[in-house]
């Protein structure tokens, strides 16, 4: 505001030292919260073209208070900056706060000034030319060569046009996203304004063939062609930073997914890993299979053996996506039988599912770990036998168990849970669903 106020009393022409205010300010803002420079350059092209609209629009609203000219200036001036400046805070804010809790960091930068600070200077030395073009191109006096006049006609002239070049700057900024792995930024940069001043070009000759700029000759001039590039540059530009924020937006969150699923996978293989060299499950299979070689008992213990087998087997041959439920259902088989030879009476499953549901497809694992949650979960034994019903139709399977909660209860990370929920809404669209009565709890997962 003083900036303005200055320069209006001294005669001189404000808007370059403005625009320098603005950038300068935006900067500082993205260095502050640590967002990339690409999302500061994007904000800095598309805030500016804000801005603009907000002083011009703003200081018309504002002359119809009795106020001199000067001061409605200077509000105008301090109004949008503050809109600008907290409107950039607020967007950097909700990318950090929705990203940074989920673990990613695809938009903010480690460092507040990262390796690509130089782009950051050519972005903002580019957007001061800009402007210095635009002053001197365009009088601001309200009349039809003004930057305000010719944005209008062209607006009502070039409509379709506009969405065909805006479908191919989408289309652009999706063709590089992809490319940019194995492209270096130069030529990242490169290929974006090539493509972006080709097609201001075709839009400004489209435009200029069209109609004539201030009711003149019909023929396109260089001056004409001029103004009407810049338009069409501006245009591309503005679009180009909002469709490019946009993209890295949903870019960054399905990167986030992708961290998410790698993350809760590398849990799920962890905890199976436990699982497959749990010392209590051997300790307490080596215990019974020892009292059954010392009562003599050699044809149950070789079937014993033979069970235990068949479970480290099975886990550790099923590192796949999905296996038939038949499959999944021999596994539960043996090691239901072998937790019966622990609990003795205390436990008991029962199972009823349709030949028509054994060839379906399930998450490997994950009837077994529902079984292994009850038991970790209820207290297992004569005076109080816990049990597991299995059953299924042609679409899910359903396992529900007696609550018989533990005194001490043991702590859940719920990790195989999330993991087998994520699995099945990534195999086919659909959850699991888990309800307790008081009484019950049953877990449905579907049936691929």
């Amino acid at each position: 505001m003083a900036v303005a106020l200055a320069c209006r009393s001294l005669g001189i022409a404000d808007e370059i030292w403005l625009t320098l205010l603005t950038v300068s300010m935006l900067v500082v803002i993205g260095l502050k919260m640590y967002a990339k420079v690409e999302i500061v350059i994007a904000t800095v092209i598309f805030a500016n073209f804000a801005a603009w609209l907000l002083g011009v629009y703003g200081a018309r609203l504002l002359g119809l208070l009795p106020v001199s000219e000067m001061l409605t200036h200077g509000l105008s001036t301090f109004i949008t900056t503050e809109i600008i400046g907290w409107s950039t805070c607020g967007f950097l804010h909700l990318l950090k706060r929705t990203l940074r809790e989920k673990g990613s960091r695809t938009v903010l930068s480690e460092n507040a000034i990262d390796r690509r600070v130089s782009w950051l200077v050519y972005g903002m030395v580019a957007v001061i030319l800009f402007r210095i073009v635009l002053t001197l191109l365009f009088p601001e006096d309200g009349t039809s060569g003004s930057l305000l006049g010719i944005v209008g006609i062209y607006l009502s002239k070039s409509g379709s046009f506009i969405i065909l070049s805006l479908c191919c700057i989408i289309i652009m900024v999706r063709y590089l996203r992809r490319r940019s792995v194995d492209m270096r930024p130069v030529w990242k940069v490169s290929a974006m304004l090539a493509s972006v001043v080709v097609l201001s070009a075709a839009m400004a000759l489209f435009a200029g063939l069209d109609f004539s700029v201030g009711g003149g000759s019909p023929s396109l001039t260089f001056n004409r062609f001029a103004r009407l590039f810049v338009v069409a540059l501006s245009f591309c530009l503005i679009s180009y930073s909002i469709v490019y924020m946009i993209d890295y937006a949903f870019a960054a969150r399905a990167a986030m997914r992708v961290e998410k699923d790698k993350a809760d996978e590398s849990r799920f293989q962890y905890e199976k890993l436990k699982q497959q060299v749990n010392p209590h499950f051997l300790f307490n299979s080596l215990n019974i299979l020892n009292c059954m070689v010392v009562e003599g008992k050699n044809m149950q213990a070789s079937a014993f053996i033979h069970k235990l087998a068949g479970i480290y087997r099975y886990l550790l041959r099923n590192d796949g996506k999905v296996v038939t439920l038949k499959e999944e259902m021999d596994f539960v088989s043996m090691y239901v039988d072998l937790l019966k030879e622990r609990f003795a009476d205390g436990f008991g499953v029962e199972a009823d599912i349709p030949d028509a549901a054994l060839v379906k497809k399930v998450v490997p694992c994950s009837v077994q770990m529902l079984i292994e949650n009850a038991i970790k979960h209820n207290r297992v034994g004569a005076d109080a036998k816990l049990m597991i019903r299995i059953h299924a139709d042609a679409g899910s399977l359903t396992v529900v168990n007696n609550l018989l909660p533990r005194l001490t209860r043991s702590e859940s990370t719920k990790v195989g849970l999330d993991y087998i929920r994520r699995q099945y809404m990534n195999l086919c669209g659909r959850g699991i669903d888990v309800s307790c009565s008081g009484e019950e709890y049953s877990v449905t997962i579907p049936l691929i």
